[in-house]
């Protein structure tokens, strides 16, 4: 009896091209033309950013009417070079079964990345703009607030940056009434301004 059968050359160029994804037996047809002329690029090192590379990747397999996943998956591992390629090519073999898993391993790895140093001096540096609504202020806090990583996130400071966001006598009116959250004191941040107001 005959054992399995060597993969041809054409599968190892493609196991070795795309070993990260999971491909269908047989695999559907490429687009045909002059399909990579116009194909964005991403290198992971300068100029566009993830989201961007994105966006323009969607748009453009949306022109050539790309319908299935395996197609897709691979015009968009030939849209990423240089560092971004050398990643994809060290991810686990078969890990990829989709688009979205792609997108979500694209963006975890590839997106918004800066450093610690950064976020600490955003952060320190928010304040309250003249004229700006308090539950406006509160997401844009909470959005930069969010995007410190766990490890080095202080609730402490946290309350600490907000209050001192507001001018002196409303931050002493925060630092007065001792809350035990960054949410309680966001909360009791809307109360003071309303009775403020009502006043």
């Amino acid at each position: 009896m005959a054992g399995p059968q060597a993969p041809t050359k054409m599968e190892r160029i493609i196991a070795a091209r795309y070993g990260s994804l999971v491909l269908p037996t047989p695999l559907n047809a490429m687009p045909t033309g002059q399909y990579q002329k116009y194909r964005p690029k991403f290198t992971g090192t300068k100029g566009v950013t993830v989201e961007e590379h994105l966006e323009s990747f969607y748009s453009y397999a949306n022109n050539l009417d790309i319908s299935e996943d395996n197609v897709w998956m691979k015009v968009f591992v030939q849209s990423i070079d240089g560092e971004a390629r050398k990643w994809f090519r060290e991810l686990t073999p078969r890990y990829i079964a989709n688009i979205e898993a792609l997108d979500d391993a694209f963006l975890k790895h590839w997106g918004d990345k800066k450093d610690l140093l950064f976020y600490h001096t955003e952060f320190g540096n928010l304040k309250r703009e003249n004229g700006e609504l308090l539950s406006d202020f509160n997401k844009r806090f909470n959005r930069m607030y969010n995007k410190i990583p766990a490890e080095v996130k202080s609730t402490t400071s946290a309350k600490i940056t907000y209050a001192s966001a507001f001018d002196s006598d409303f931050c002493l009116l925060l630092r007065e009434r001792r809350c035990a959250t960054l949410a309680d004191m966001q909360d009791v941040a809307l109360e003071v301004e309303s009775n403020i107001m009502a006043a």
